[in-house]
């Protein structure tokens, strides 16, 4: 019938067929049911906001509670009381959104006005949504909209807000954090070993001196590890390409890419002109977080990378772990941000500062505004999801 998991209480039956009104084991009760919905979420890599639960009796409103929607079935008044959703059609009312209160978000924003005023980013967040503000940003600084494209997810409530997310935008380095999973991902499949030194010496590169430097300095050769170190650290390119020579080179990589998702656009994931989408890369942001125990050191490096810059720049109290990203016309980051509530975003923008597709050094004042639409992002964060 489809039902991958059953749980239920097992009623002892006697020799003659008969029940004795005992159970079998443990009893599934209320407070079994919610264990249960956080494990099953667990084992199949779920976030629990993204979870659906049904129940109609008083010991399912743990679980109800639990799930990201819990929905009240043919159920008695204190369930549907309690429940998001339920099938009683007349008693029924517009479920209420869970959010915070408009004075809530206002004494967020008083308590914030010193440091927005500082860096001349007020806006109205308590009244707008995300992707407004960024707008009113863009409109203020002359940046068309057509040049920010962000998908943004809260990790605890699962809310997605994107804009221009299925917009090919140009990746730069921010490829080499996917590389690293399927690295990380692929490790028995392709009998790597973290000690091994690895030649480099014929891997493909795109800067000559980077090269050179690197095989000088390594002698020719890398372990995994510093390979990691220096592609997401330092965001160096050798590096990289001579993890993707462990999985086959990049031809083979940008097949396995799919592996995190796949966009609503036409482009599913990365293209061979390192062309994304936001919309696939919050996926693979959301892959990140979902098993961030077994990146636990991919996830130190990112943390490590960029200290004063992109996320980071006017943010600099927050744990933020972010994959930056930019060549050409293209300033970017990708980040997993540790506020209150933690959230997940993909930003990724093109032409700031007046960068072109033939700039060939970071635009200053492109990095500069990628920070201040990061500060605007996490500042409407705070206003609107934090507790």
């Amino acid at each position: 019938y489809g039902i991958d998991y059953v749980y239920a209480n097992e009623l002892e039956i006697d020799e003659n067929n008969k029940l004795t009104g005992r159970y079998l084991g443990d009893v599934v009760d209320g407070k079994r049911k919610a264990e249960l919905l956080k494990l099953l979420a667990q084992v199949e890599k779920v976030n629990l906001a993204q979870t659906i639960a049904v129940g109609d009796g008083a010991n399912d409103l743990p679980m109800l509670s639990e799930a990201g929607l819990g929905i009240a079935f043919h159920a008695k008044p204190r369930v549907q009381a309690n429940a998001e959703q339920n099938d009683n059609k007349d008693k029924a009312k517009e479920p209420e959104k869970k959010g915070k209160s408009l004075e809530e978000k206002q004494a967020v924003m008083k308590a914030d006005t010193p440091t927005m005023n500082a860096y001349g980013l007020y806006y109205d967040y308590a009244n707008m949504t995300l992707p407004e503000v960024i707008q009113a940003y863009a409109k203020e600084y002359g940046i068309k909209n057509s040049q920010i494209a962000f998908s943004y997810k809260n990790l605890a409530t699962g809310e997605l807000i994107e804009m221009n997310e299925t917009q090919p935008m140009t990746a730069g380095s921010t490829y080499k954090l996917p590389l690293n999973m399927l690295v990380v991902d692929n490790f028995e499949k392709y009998n790597l070993s973290m000690t091994k030194r690895y030649d480099i010496t014929n891997t493909y590169y795109e800067y000559d001196g980077e090269h050179k430097t690197y095989v000088k300095v390594f002698k020719g050769a890398m372990t995994i590890p510093q390979m990691q170190y220096y592609s997401l650290v330092h965001s160096e390119n050798t590096p990289a390409y001579a993890l993707a020579d462990r999985l086959g080179g990049m031809n083979e990589v940008y097949k396995m890419y799919s592996n995190y998702g796949e966009s609503k656009a036409e482009l599913k994931n990365f293209s061979t002109e390192n062309k994304t989408t936001t919309n696939y890369y919050i996926q693979v942001l959301q892959h990140l977080w979902d098993n961030r125990e077994k990146y636990k050191d991919i996830r130190a490096y990112i943390g490590e990378s960029f200290p004063g810059d992109y996320y980071k720049r006017y943010l600099p109290n927050l744990v933020i772990e972010q994959k930056p990203g930019y060549v050409k016309e293209a300033l970017n980051v990708d980040a997993i941000v540790y506020e209150k509530t933690p959230y997940i975003i993909a930003l990724y923008t093109a032409g700031l500062g007046g960068a072109t597709p033939a700039t060939e050094e970071v635009n200053l004042v492109g990095l500069d505004q990628v920070g201040q639409i990061s500060y605007v992002i996490n500042e409407w964060h705070r206003v609107n999801m934090n507790p």
